[in-house]
């Protein structure tokens, strides 16, 4: 196992619907413990919803370089309107702008279940089942690695 015991977390969590929360973020540090790193090494800022994860990641960045990789968790459910759609494209198009903007250079990690369904959001947040949570930690760290990689040339 790698030493993760350096590795400084920020996560991103929206509280929309706090049992899909609680559930990635359970699943997340888990699998950030179990490969090698501290829990105190993660900072947490909550956000009433995925709207607002771009936003908070962009004040992060403007405010802190103390992390190695900023994670965005949170579930955007399929209702009856098309409010689904917007949400999740434009924060789906906020991070990847933010990530690959000149003041970015951290991995920011996209955690945020797009479902069309409850059910499929508590089955995929779920750490004893899908475990998404522990999903986008592994791919937060195997990013980091290959950010450390290209710095170290």
């Amino acid at each position: 196992m790698k030493n993760r015991e350096y590795i400084k977390l920020c996560i991103v969590l929206s509280v929309f619907d706090r049992k899909i929360s609680d559930a990635l973020l359970a699943g997340s540090i888990k699998k950030f413990i179990q490969s090698g790193g501290l829990k105190e090494n993660i900072t947490f800022f909550e956000v009433p919803g995925a709207f607002e994860i771009p936003g908070t990641v962009s004040m992060i960045l403007k405010n802190s370089h103390d992390y190695d990789a900023i994670i965005s968790l949170g579930c955007v459910v399929k209702g009856d309107t098309a409010h689904f759609e917007y949400i999740s494209s434009s924060v789906t198009d906020s991070l990847s702008k933010i990530s690959i903007s000149d003041e970015c250079s951290i991995p920011i990690i996209y955690g945020i279940l797009t479902t069309y369904d409850y059910k499929q959001a508590i089955e995929r947040s779920d750490p004893n089942k899908k475990d998404k949570g522990g999903e986008v930690m592994s791919a937060a760290l195997d990013v980091i690695d290959t950010y450390q990689k290209i710095n170290n040339k």
